[in-house]
Formats: structure tokens, C-alpha cells, sequence
């Protein structure tokens, strides 16, 4: 069977001795369908370490975000122990003036308010007359 075959030939510079390379078309085949899988694989490997390198990209800009949180999770800490030190100071106060708490879940009941004599309000209507003397 005559299998065709590609014939590459070398020749060097300056040098009268040549080269003969002879490769198969199937051969050829192969070697090109190896290096298109190589490249696919190449493509993906790449593909993928851009991945890990973006997520990467981004540690610093969190590293920061977290520490502003912890910063900002220990200034809480500090106005709730501040606010628990307030809230003592307030019942014990209202231990000293002998008064009652309020009951929880309900708002103190304010009385109503009553217009002192002499104020504007109580005077609009009955204190002015229109009529002359």
C-alpha cells in the first residue's frame, strides 16, 4: 500500500548537507488533534486560574471590610455595656425617689392637662366683651 507522506526538508545556512523529515497524513492528523487538545487543555487551566486570581484581587478590599466591622462590632459592645451602666444608674435612682417601674409593655399614663387660671386659653372667650359701657 502507497501511503502518501510529507517530506520536510532542512537545510542549514552556510552548509551544504540537508535534511529529510517524512511524516505520514495520519500522522499529521494525530500530531494536529494532540496539540488542539493541548491547547483546549492549556485554555481551561488558564480559564480557571483567572478565576482563583480575580477571587484573590478581591482579599484585600474584604480583609478591610472586616476589620472596619470588628471596629465597628467593638464601639457596639462598648455603647451597649455604656447603655447597661446608664439603665442601672436610672433604677437606682428611681429605687432612691421611691417610685415604681412602669410596667412592661405599657407606657406611663400622663394626666391630663388642666389650663391654669389666668391663661390665655381659658380667657379667649369669656374675659374679652364686645359690647361698650
Amino acid at each position: 500500500m502507497n501511503e502518501r507522506r510529507l517530506t520536510f526538508i532542512v537545510v542549514p545556512h552556510g552548509d551544504l548537507e540537508t535534511r529529510a523529515f517524512e511524516l505520514s497524513y495520519s500522522r499529521l492528523k494525530l500530531l494536529l488533534v494532540g496539540m488542539i487538545v493541548l491547547m483546549v487543555v492549556f485554555v481551561i487551566m488558564v480559564s480557571s486560574w483567572w478565576y482563583v486570581a480575580a477571587q484573590a484581587a478581591r482579599v484585600a478590599g474584604l480583609e478591610r471590610e472586616v476589620s472596619r466591622l470588628e471596629a465597628d462590632r467593638a464601639k457596639v459592645a462598648e455603647l451597649a455595656k455604656t447603655l447597661e451602666q446608664v439603665e442601672a444608674q436610672y433604677e437606682r435612682v428611681r429605687q432612691l425617689l421611691g417610685t415604681e417601674p412602669a410596667p412592661k409593655g405599657k407606657e406611663p399614663i400622663m394626666p391630663p392637662l388642666v389650663p391654669r387660671k389666668g391663661s390665655s386659653a381659658g380667657t379667649s372667650s369669656a374675659g374679652v366683651s364686645s359690647s361698650p359701657e
